[in-house]
């Protein structure tokens, strides 16, 4: 049964349902506006994410070499790589003699007869002279995969966000020359008190006044006088209010 509240709307002339549908169409396409210079608002594809366009503009998503988010590169491309590394055979076996020059440090070759039988296995290895097993040097770098190496040191962008299409390097070169600076100089002129010139203020004109008439330029007599200095300002006191003021050359 309906409440008496939503029999009212039901009665009334003047209540119109609200469409969710149509509030729901609204919020889907508001889409926050881009921030930054207007070369890059201009190269900006609203059809593409953020890190696609970051990647078709020629930047850098993350300083992570890691990809993220589910980012994996283009199809074929981590099997023509391993295909293309020069010195990695693809059989696992093979019954003629055993050569080490096709073969990198760490990487082995089992040795079968005609039979197709296992009778041994060859490593390339250094061969270690006798007795120089305790002066061998462990190299870290060696240990470390070439491809992590230079994923490390150089393809921050590449492994981040795949590229799509041709990049634009024309947009990075104007967008340096718009953060240069126009003007030249590097310096700025910035009083050591703080903001703004200095100054005195009215009621410290008043009360130097009265001591310069007096005094002059003589700030050991105005530090004796207790009528016109009641807050017994010292002598340094006085005589840099006095050049403050300009006063007292």
């Amino acid at each position: 049964m309906a409440n008496p509240r939503q029999r009212r709307k039901a009665r009334s002339s003047s209540h119109r349902p609200i469409s969710h549908s149509r509030h729901a169409k609204k919020n889907l396409k508001k889409t926050p506006p881009i921030c930054g210079p207007k070369i890059l608002q201009e190269a900006w594809d609203k059809q593409k994410t953020v890190r696609q366009n970051y990647a078709k503009l020629g930047l850098v998503v993350t300083l992570d070499p890691s990809a993220h988010g589910g980012v994996e590169n283009p199809l074929g491309v981590a099997s023509s790589n391993r295909l293309s590394r020069p010195g990695i055979s693809l059989r696992s076996s093979s019954t003629g003699p055993p050569t080490k020059v096709d073969m990198p440090a760490g990487f082995g070759r089992i040795i079968r007869d005609q039979a197709g039988i296992v009778v041994g296995y060859d490593l390339n290895e250094p061969q270690i002279k006798k007795g120089e097993e305790g002066f061998r040097e462990i190299d870290p770098g060696g240990q470390m995969d070439e491809d992590l190496r230079r994923k490390w040191t150089a393809d921050f962008s590449l492994n981040t966000a795949p590229h799509i299409g041709q990049v634009n390097d024309k947009l990075v070169k104007d967008l340096e020359q718009a953060s240069a600076s126009t003007t030249g100089s590097t310096t700025l002129a910035i009083p050591l008190s703080g903001i703004g010139s200095r100054h005195t203020s009215l009621g410290e004109m008043k009360y130097l006044q009265p001591l310069a008439r007096k005094y002059g330029d003589n700030v050991h007599l105005m530090a004796r006088d207790l009528k016109l200095n009641p807050e017994q300002r010292t002598v340094g006191q006085l005589r840099r209010a006095l050049l403050k003021s300009g006063l007292v050359i």
